[in-house]
């Protein structure tokens, strides 16, 4: 029977962690983490978490990470663009029915009902 390979160790201290990739930090803004949060089970910028995130983010990201070395992916992406991308790939149908029904004190009420779907794209 084949063994699983061991978790490679991440050796660096959380002040010696680096990031691999260079460039210009931008910073997340409170609205997009809330909605992270919202869809994910934690959301979290630590050195530390981050470099754990990044043991299943990719094969390359393995030695990233043991040599404490984390890619910023988040910190580079542009949420506008990715947002723009996604849903000009989508079709969202959205379906809503009103009905008014008189109540037998002469009063009106409403009833609604509603049906969304999500079409993959068009290939």
């Amino acid at each position: 029977m084949t063994e699983p390979t061991p978790v490679t160790s991440i050796d660096a201290k959380a002040t010696e962690i680096a990031d691999h990739l260079g460039g210009e930090r931008v910073a997340v803004g409170s609205s997009l983490r809330r909605q992270l949060g919202e869809v994910c089970a934690e959301v979290s910028d630590d050195d530390m978490d981050r470099a754990e995130a990044g043991r299943d983010w990719w094969p390359l990201a393995i030695g990233w990470a043991a040599a404490g070395e984390v890619r910023t992916w988040l910190e580079h992406l542009n949420m506008n663009d990715e947002v723009v991308k996604a849903l000009s790939k989508m079709v969202i149908e959205v379906k809503t029915e009103i009905r008014f029904r008189p109540t037998e004190d002469g009063k009106v009420v409403t009833e609604t009902s509603n049906d969304v779907k999500v079409k993959p794209p068009a290939r």
